[in-house]
C-alpha cells in the first residue's frame, strides 16, 4: 500500500497473502485467513447433549430435562424442535450428534424434512459417528440439506468441492453457487470465501472487484477478522472499488481494537491520505509507533524505515514557506547632464536608472 503526504508517495509493501492463497499468515502481522467464524448451535446438538448425560449419570438440570421433553414431543408429532436456551446451546455448540438416542430423533425430524436435522446425520455419518451407515449416505443427507436451502449444508458442501473430497480433483464452478447461496442467507464464512472467488479471479469466475468488496464488507459485519482486513485493504488502495480512505480508516480502528497490528499500518496509510492529512501528524505517528511496537519484524522493520520519510514530509508540509526575493528586470544606464544658460550640457553623468523597476 502507498501512504502520501504533500504529493510525497511513499511505499510500504506489507507481503500479506491474498485472501484466495491457502496459506495462513500466523506471524504476528496479519489475521488468520483460516479462522472459522460460524458455529453450529441447532437444536439437534443440544438434545444429543442432554441425552449423553443422562446416559453418563451425569446432573442435569430441570430445565434442560424440560427442554429435553418439549423436543421428544415435538418430534412425535411432527412438529419444528423448540429452540434451546442460550446456555444449552452455548454447550452443545459444534457438537457431532452420536448418542443412540439423539441419531433417533434425528430420523424423527427427517420425516419432515428438517434440513437441519438432515445436516447432523450427515455430519454424523461423515464423521464416523455412525459405523454402520457409509460415506455415501451421508453424502446424500448432505445435498439432502443443502437443496431444503440450510446454509450451513450448501457451506460445506461447496468445501468439499472445493477441496477435491467431492469428486477427487477441485471444483470450484460446482461450488461457487453453493457457496453465493450460503452467503445470500448471511453464513459469514460462505461470505468470505465467495469474496475471495470475486477478488482472486483465478477460481473459474471472471475478476469482480465490486462483488468481492460487497461479499467482504458483509463478512466483516458479521466479524470476520480477515475479511475486515480484505475490504479495509481494498477501500484504501482502491483495488476493484473507488478508494474511501475514511472507511479504511474506521475498517482500521476495528482490526486495531481486536489486537491485529496490520490495522494499526491501514490507519496510518489511510489518514496519510486524506485531504486534512497535514493537520493528523500525532495521529498518524500514534499509529506507525503502535505498529512498531506490536508488529512482527517483517511490520516493524519496514514501518521503522518509513517512519522517519512521514516525519520529514509533515515538516515540508507544516513548515512556513520559504522567502524567495521576486526577480526584478535590470536597471538600464540613464546620463544627467547639468544645463547652462545658453542651454548647454555639462557635468554629464551617467548611472543606472533606480527610479524603474528594476534591481539595482
Amino acid at each position: 500500500m502507498a501512504v502520501r503526504l504533500a504529493g510525497i508517495v511513499i511505499a510500504l509493501v506489507l507481503g500479506a497473502a491474498t485472501a484466495a492463497d491457502a496459506v495462513q499468515e500466523k506471524n504476528g502481522g496479519f489475521p488468520d485467513i483460516g479462522a472459522q467464524y460460524f458455529h453450529r448451535d441447532d437444536c439437534h446438538e443440544a438434545y444429543d447433549l442432554i441425552a449423553e448425560e443422562v446416559t453418563s449419570g451425569r446432573s442435569v438440570a430441570d430445565a434442560d430435562k424440560a427442554w429435553a421433553a418439549q423436543y421428544e414431543a415435538a418430534a412425535d408429532a411432527g412438529q419444528p424442535c423448540p429452540e434451546p436456551g442460550a446456555s444449552l446451546a452455548l454447550r452443545a455448540t459444534d457438537r457431532t450428534v452420536s448418542t443412540e438416542e439423539g441419531l433417533g430423533h434425528l430420523a424423527l425430524f427427517h420425516k419432515q424434512d428438517d434440513p437441519s436435522a438432515w445436516f447432523e446425520a450427515a455430519m454424523s455419518v461423515l464423521q464416523g459417528k455412525v459405523p454402520k451407515v457409509e460415506a455415501p449416505v451421508g453424502w446424500a443427507m448432505l445435498v439432502k440439506s443443502a437443496g431444503l436451502g440450510y446454509a450451513p449444508a450448501q457451506y460445506f458442501e461447496a468445501l468439499l468441492y472445493i477441496n477435491g473430497t467431492a469428486t477427487g480433483k477441485a471444483d470450484y464452478a460446482t461450488a461457487l453457487p453453493l457457496l453465493e447461496a450460503a452467503a445470500k442467507s448471511g453464513h459469514v464464512d460462505a461470505l468470505f470465501l465467495a469474496g475471495n472467488y470475486y477478488y482472486d479471479g483465478s477460481l473459474g469466475v471472471k475478476k469482480d472487484g465490486a462483488k468481492a468488496f460487497s461479499y467482504f464488507s458483509q463478512a466483516a459485519e458479521r466479524g470476520h477478522v480477515y475479511a475486515t482486513y480484505m475490504a479495509a485493504t481494498m477501500a484504501n488502495d482502491g483495488t476493484g472499488v473507488k478508494a474511501d480512505h475514511a472507511l479504511a480508516y474506521r475498517l482500521a480502528r476495528n482490526l486495531a481494537d481486536q489486537g491485529q497490528v496490520v490495522g494499526s499500518v491501514i490507519a496510518a496509510s489511510a489518514l496519510l491520505q486524506m485531504k486534512d492529512a497535514k493537520d493528523r501528524e500525532d495521529e498518524v505517528l500514534y499509529w506507525m509507533d503502535t505498529a512498531i511496537r506490536d508488529g512482527d519484524d517483517k511490520i516493524r522493520g519496514q514501518v521503522q524505515t518509513m517512519r522517519p520519510k512521514v516525519v520529514a514530509a509533515f515538516q515540508r508540509a507544516n513548515a512556513p514557506p520559504e522567502y524567495h526575493p521576486r526577480v526584478w528586470k535590470a536597471c538600464p544606464m540613464k546620463t544627467v547632464c547639468f544645463v547652462n544658460s545658453s542651454g548647454l550640457q555639462y557635468n554629464c553623468t551617467t548611472n543606472k536608472d533606480y527610479w524603474n523597476d528594476c534591481d539595482g
